[in-house]
């Protein structure tokens, strides 16, 4: 059976800085017609940045979408015509201070298969050493935070990380750097 929809109409609902919707009328496999609303936000990238005595720098911020501050990997927007493995290491320097000699990519995923087109690519990157030229973006206040990855990892499988990009870049981490554990 062929499972994919026809796009019969596609129209901007809106068209902002950050991202835009649309609306799209579709057919669908068995021949009706409904409509699907689409986001599309440019594709990001996440770092889990571990240094060689096993800390992992994260920031903790506020986000005004679940009205909460959280703490997080750090992550960015992918620049127009920049490498995802080169937005890795600018939001590493950015965000917590850290070059990265390494970078292992860990996984891409779409943050909202039902609705977005935004893919976020996480890397694991190794080998930091302190660096100047931290330079965050107008409006950007967080917080660095270093803690042990082993207890890292323990308070992502208590569902302590709120955000999938922390919570599976730190779980897939965990699986290349031998991290076993348990609550």
């Amino acid at each position: 059976m062929d499972l994919r929809e026809r796009l019969v109409r596609r129209r901007v609902v809106y068209a902002g800085h950050y991202l835009s919707t649309e609306e799209h009328t579709v057919r669908l496999p068995d021949g009706r017609r409904t409509v699907r609303e689409i986001i599309r936000p440019p594709n990001a990238v996440a770092v889990v940045p571990v240094d060689d005595k096993g800390t992992l720098y994260l920031v903790r911020q506020y986000r005004p979408a679940p009205r909460r501050v959280l703490y997080e990997i750090p992550a960015g927007i992918i620049d127009r015509g920049e490498r995802p493995a080169a937005t890795a290491r600018r939001e590493c320097l950015e965000e917590v201070g850290m070059r990265p000699e390494r970078l292992t990519r860990l996984c891409t995923y779409y943050h909202a298969v039902g609705f977005s087109t935004g893919q976020v690519t996480l890397y694991l990157a190794r080998g930091l050493r302190p660096a100047a030229g931290r330079h965050r973006e107008a409006g950007e206040f967080l917080e660095v935070v270093a803690l042990p990855f082993r207890e890292a990892h323990r308070m992502a499988l208590a569902n302590r990380f709120l955000d999938v990009k922390s919570l599976l870049g730190i779980l897939w981490a965990a699986r290349l750097l031998g991290v076993r554990g348990s609550l």
